[in-house]
């Protein structure tokens, strides 16, 4: 029984740890969320600016 128990909770730690692996590889593959680069929330906040209306399109399509 007691061997039994040990096999099971090995089995167990070691599909955690194969499933954590797996989760950082893909994550790391995929690379970061952000595609557009960054954006400047300050600029964002200036609507008295004349290239205001511009800045915000270039930044809808992503033509940095």
């Amino acid at each position: 029984m007691k061997k039994a128990l040990t096999i099971t909770l090995a089995a167990i730690v070691l599909i955690a740890l194969a499933a954590t692996t797996a989760l950082f590889a893909l994550a790391a593959v995929d690379g970061p969320q952000q595609r557009c680069g960054r954006v400047n929330p300050a600029e964002l906040r200036e609507p008295a600016d004349p290239a205001y209306g511009a800045e915000l399109a270039d930044l809808a399509r992503c033509g940095h």
